[in-house]
């Protein structure tokens, strides 16, 4: 236990003239005052200690009485009172810092009482000095859990948070060790989840693990029970207590546990999710562990309480986060089940995205160097490459699934046109080889060969028209193609059966089969190009967090394109945002080399990345990012290998 300073007997100090002191026997001086000898003998009768002039500071608050017969300043250029805050003065001369002057000779009672006076005054002064102290140390307390409510209400990683609550908390209790355990109950069976262990005396060798949930241990029984536990020495814990202390951890470390504060963490439902686990609490004054006593229970308590919200919180984060993956995950595949043949693509469009992001500020580059990148950043960016095809939810399938410029159905009628043509043909020439056997013409057979000729030369031409539609159905990688041969198609005409002029091809068919880019024709390719819109706005209906408010608008201009040529908004430079950026390259790249497109054929990734190069050299994509995904070989991390350019580029 810790003796109070006002419980012990105070001392005296005599000073002489010359700043010395009359211990070690030596004699008074002749002008000295008698009752310094007699208040001197009265002390030491009532035992009091006569202490030496020149004291060291931790001793000069014990003085409670000083005699001296030196005016101001001639002892000490502080002051008398600054050297013995807690001390009565008393002198046989004027003296500024003197409490009392008493003449040359004094009664002994009158000095009987003046020490007894000293010694209340004394006492009186340091129970006032404690108690300012005590006050002082609470207000220190008090900001110390202010400060530990505010740490623990700010976003942290989950093992970062545990060691910051155990941690402020032992600082607060001013204990040497200390461990926190989480309950379990999503197992077989309910566990206390051992999670971390601090000592600042020996190096703890810790491991996580589940320990059983049973009374028998200290954190057990406080889990189980929700009592608080405060035990001076654990190792004298009373028989008849259900729970014991496992010295194992004493033993082989050297180390002893004597004073234990054990409470449970409550959420704010008041169930108990944890426990909380401290060791030692060391008295500053004696440096001995002692107990740590209702004041520093209540305030730990507290704390408890604070980490229990927090634990919960963060672990409450952690499920969103995780639910919101799995949502994201979830749209994915879903858009990726309309659209089988893209399988893949908006995840490797996303990890090479945010490879691309990150390898930007190291590229050497200087627009780049600068950029600081945080996970929450990254985070975001990932969702927005996740989900930059959402949209295509709101896309008719026919024109989604679109492999060539004509449906198979719309190429099988235009066959059967050819073919019922090339009946009629054939109708037509027998009629006519008919008709001059009917004149009996002599030169019969010479007509009927030229018939022929006529008709498979007629026959050669619809053969050819069919061919030339088959060849301008698949779609073409780059704008390129001379359709002029598809005009002359959609002249050629015929009669109907009832008298109306027909033709091979429609007006619409002509226009699907002179697109020069991709398999869409203008209010197709509006369409598709509308899954960005869909994307955005879908999207933005979302409750995003703010570190994530940005992915609608991320995802939502991956088809923005340098010069104001994209869509949907026309943006130009960095209107675009640098994500966008960097994902609009890994797009098209993804696009070219995916395998199983059936719009296009395999394309080699030479062929893919001359073909961003050249978007490059038109000012379409960023060239300085373009040289980054190149160099630094993102390309190499996506698992598509092979075919042309998307539709909707």
């Amino acid at each position: 236990m810790t003796v109070r300073l006002s419980e012990s007997p105070p001392n005296l100090c005599i000073l002489r003239r010359d700043g010395a002191d009359h211990l070690r026997g030596r004699p008074a001086e002749a002008s000295s005052p008698v009752w310094f000898a007699q208040i001197r003998v009265l002390a030491i009768d009532l035992g009091w200690q006569i202490l030496e002039t020149h004291l060291p500071a931790e001793m000069q608050e014990t003085v409670a009485l000083v005699l001296t017969g030196t005016p101001d300043g001639a002892i000490d250029e502080g002051g008398l009172r600054r050297r013995f805050p807690h001390a009565l003065i008393a002198s046989s001369v004027v003296c500024e810092d003197a409490d009392l002057v008493l003449p040359a000779t004094s009664e002994e009672e009158a000095l009987k009482h003046l020490l007894n006076f000293a010694a209340e005054h004394w006492r009186r002064n340091l129970n006032v000095l404690g108690l300012h102290r005590e006050v002082a140390a609470r207000d220190s307390r008090m900001r110390q859990l202010s400060e530990i409510a505010l740490s623990l209400s700010t976003r942290m990683e989950f093992q970062d948070l545990l060691e910051t609550i155990l941690l402020e908390a032992r600082r607060l209790a001013g204990c040497e060790a200390g461990s926190l355990y989480l309950l379990d109950e999503e197992g077989p069976e309910p566990a206390l989840v051992f999670k971390l262990a601090q000592n600042d005396v020996v190096e703890v060798p810790f491991v996580e693990k589940r320990l059983s949930l049973s009374p028998e241990s200290v954190a057990g029984y406080v889990a189980l029970s929700g009592e608080t536990l405060d035990i001076p020495d654990v190792y004298q814990i009373p028989a008849g207590m259900p729970f014991s202390f496992n010295r194992s951890f004493d033993e082989s470390m050297g180390y002893r546990t004597r004073s234990m504060l054990v409470l449970p963490m409550r959420d704010h439902r008041h169930r108990v999710v944890g426990v909380l686990q401290f060791i030692n609490r060391i008295d500053p004054t004696e440096d001995e562990p002692v107990a740590f006593g209702e004041e520093i229970g209540e305030l730990l308590r507290a704390v408890a309480s604070q980490a229990a919200v927090s634990i919960q919180k963060n672990l409450l984060i952690r499920d969103i986060n995780t639910l919101f993956e799995s949502f994201v995950q979830a749209s994915v595949k879903t858009i990726e089940q309309r659209d089988p043949t893209t399988s893949g693509h908006s995840f490797r469009v996303a990890g090479s995205t945010v490879a691309l992001l990150r390898a930007l500020p190291s590229s050497g580059l200087s627009r780049f160097s600068h950029l600081e990148l945080t996970d929450e950043h990254i985070r975001e960016v990932r969702y927005a490459a996740l989900l930059h095809d959402f949209g295509k939810i709101g896309v008719r399938e026919n024109v989604l699934l679109k492999a060539n410029k004509l449906t198979d159905e719309r190429l099988e009628i235009i066959r059967f046109r050819i073919e019922l043509q090339k009946e009629r043909l054939r109708t037509r020439a027998a009629e006519r080889e008919l008709e001059m056997l009917h004149h009996g013409r002599l030169d019969f057979e010479v007509a009927r060969r030229r018939v022929h000729r006529e008709l498979d030369v007629e026959l050669s031409i619809l053969d050819q028209y069919f061919a030339c539609i088959a060849e301008s159905n698949t779609p073409n990688l780059r704008n390129a193609g001379d359709f002029a041969h598809l005009q002359e198609i959609r002249e050629y005409r015929f009669v109907e059966l009832d008298g109306v002029k027909g033709s091979l091809l429609t007006d619409a068919e002509l226009l699907a089969l002179s697109v020069r880019r991709g398999s869409l024709t203008p209010a197709e390719r509006e369409e598709i190009e509308s899954h960005v819109t869909h994307t955005r706005d879908f999207l933005a209906v979302l409750p995003w967090p703010p570190e994530l408010a940005r992915v609608p608008e991320i995802a939502g201009a991956h088809h923005e394109k340098l010069d104001g040529s994209g869509y949907p908004l026309g943006l130009v430079g960095d209107q675009i945002p640098l994500p966008s950026r960097v994902m609009t390259v890994c797009d098209i790249y993804d696009a070219l080399t995916a395998m199983d497109r059936p719009y296009k054929p395999a394309m080699s990734v030479d062929s893919a990345l001359e073909i961003l190069h050249d978007e490059a050299r038109l000012g379409l994509v960023d060239s300085d990012i373009l040289n980054v995904f190149v160099d630094s070989r993102i390309y190499l991390g996506t698992s598509a290998s092979a075919p042309g350019i998307a539709r909707a580029l």
